[in-house]
């Protein structure tokens, strides 16, 4: 079974993790998986937002324990880290929109990829936990750096170091997701919002990400230099050309992300 299925649909990339089996864990196998889509995903100007969501009842519940079982010590942590790393940076990296679908649990290691998200949604029966600390281990795949930036540090804390179940009402009341679909609907109205962002201003929106990615741990002069720079480049693009005779003409825009 492959363990990740990807579509392409009208400019959305939907990607789901497909190992329900084993409730879809950061294998080797899905890592690779994830490493090989993302650099697709980069270069390729017909995916212009990404979706990620879980095959059947869960998103995913985190490591997987096997594995790393059966390669413990320093140095093959170490290479573990650093293959999780290498898709997560660039996922940070790629100016495109990246969007997490929690189509249930999210948990350890599966909470931090969904922080991961640019834009992170959930079904109503989406929950989140950290799990970390139930195998003695720290919290990784950038957790403890998205998640106080997210939701704040209080928050953080408690929801690393209290092990308590966040459901997907709670996680939209603190800002963990931005919104929350009926579960028999998540697919189709993430699909539809992703859709949205596809039509539009690629350039402006990638380096939108980007520059509020940068911004926090930027100084305010540092990102106003960034924001110079980055407003000079969407003033010379295509999209901003039609955006400005289509408000003129008083007519949607069409963008071709160029």
């Amino acid at each position: 079974m492959t363990p990740m299925i990807r579509e392409l649909h009208d400019g959305v990339a939907l990607w789901r993790l497909n190992m329900p089996e084993q409730r879809n864990p950061l294998s080797p196998a899905m890592k690779a998986a994830f490493t090989e889509g993302i650099a697709g995903f980069s270069t390729d100007p017909a995916q212009r937002v990404l979706v990620i969501t879980g095959q059947d009842e869960v998103f995913c519940a985190g490591g997987d324990l096997r594995s790393i079982d059966s390669t413990p010590g320093t140095v093959a942590t170490r290479q573990r880290m650093a293959d999780s790393h290498a898709f997560i940076r660039a996922m940070a990296a790629v100016e495109k929109p990246v969007v997490m679908a929690v189509n249930g649990a999210a948990v350890g290691a599966g909470a931090s990829l969904a922080m991961l998200g640019d834009v992170i949604v959930a079904s109503d029966r989406g929950w989140f936990a950290s799990g970390f600390p139930k195998v003695g281990v720290l919290p990784d795949l950038g957790l403890l750096y998205t998640l106080p930036r997210i939701i704040g540090m209080a928050r953080a804390k408690d929801f690393v170091l209290t092990l308590r179940r966040y459901d997907a009402a709670e996680a939209l009341a603190i800002g963990m997701v931005s919104r929350v679909f009926a579960h028999d609907t998540l697919l189709e109205d993430t699909m539809k919002m992703a859709a949205g962002m596809a039509r539009g201003p690629g350039v402006s929106l990638g380096l939108s990400k980007r520059l509020m990615n940068l911004g926090m741990a930027d100084t305010f002069d540092s990102y106003l230099v960034r924001e110079e720079l980055g407003q000079a480049v969407v003033f010379g693009t295509e999209d901003f050309r039609e955006g400005a005779r289509a408000f003129r003409d008083k007519r949607p825009p069409e963008f071709s992300g160029r």
